[in-house]
């Protein structure tokens, strides 16, 4: 049984959100399909998907923001964010593994949000989770989105804070405004992407697949583990498709191979 007084769990937000993704998804004519590592152990590896019908790839990386009643200053001269209390906060290494992939993978035309909740224990979360409202309930923000507003202060690659309430969201050292996209808004963004161009889900995940990679980046599988992958799938999408995925997962996030359902 989940004891409500938990502290909400990252693994457990991110079921609560892919699973609505999911059904957001499904609910305009898309067919979206989660990676699951435990593809990896089926004797063929192979997944149910359309790789000749077009779709895109949506990656979705989880942050559990830490709530907060009060603003605390970097410096004595930071100017103090307009923000609702309580308040959320998560930070971000612009210069780390985790965000240089996911950067990666949107310069890459990959559907790419950080999603984090606007609440932080199993109450409230077992109640959205209940109502179909976890996402309503959630901060979405493309990595560069994040990277902008970085840029609009000046600041350095590093360490950054990104502070959120309901309503409001910013990006620290000096706090810059954030544009946050919601729900309905991503789904008929990768609609109309879909449906609006003939690149096909194979073409994505080869454009993912041979992107560039930074030398100080995360880099590439071991080439040996990209043959052992390559030797047990379908054919080679569905193994670029398997070493992408686990690309994303490695890095604590979710890859959705999303496609048209009406063709």
């Amino acid at each position: 049984m989940i004891n409500l007084h938990e502290r909400l769990s990252e693994f457990s937000y991110g079921f609560g959100v892919t699973r609505e993704v999911q059904s957001l998804l499904e609910g305009i004519g898309l067919r979206p399909t989660p990676f699951m590592p435990n593809l990896l152990h089926e004797e063929e590896l192979g997944f149910d998907v359309g790789f000749k019908d077009r779709g895109r790839v949506v990656v979705l990386q989880f942050k559990l923001g830490h709530e907060l009643r009060r603003f605390h200053r970097a410096t004595p001269s930071q100017s103090v964010p307009e923000l609702e209390h309580p308040f959320w906060r998560f930070t971000v290494d612009t210069s780390g593994h985790q965000f240089q992939r996911l950067t990666e993978f949107e310069a890459s035309e990959a559907d790419t949000y950080y999603v984090a909740p606007k609440f932080s224990d199993w109450k409230v979360y077992d109640s959205a989770f209940q109502d179909g409202k976890v996402l309503e309930k959630s901060l979405l923000l493309k990595p560069s989105e994040i990277s902008r507003g970085i840029q609009a202060q000046g600041g350095p690659a590093g360490t950054h804070r990104v502070v959120y309430d309901g309503l409001n969201r910013y990006v620290c050292s000096e706090p810059t405004a954030l544009h946050e996209s919601r729900p309905g808004e991503v789904a008929i963004e990768i609609a109309t992407r879909i449906r609006q161009s003939k690149a096909t889900l194979e073409q994505q995940i080869g454009r993912l697949y041979e992107r560039a990679r930074p030398q100080a980046g995360p880099g590439a599988l071991a080439v040996s583990r990209q043959e052992r992958i390559f030797a047990r799938s379908k054919d080679r999408t569905h193994g670029m498709a398997a070493i992408v995925g686990l690309e994303a997962w490695s890095q604590g996030a979710q890859l959705l191979l999303v496609t048209d359902a009406q063709g």
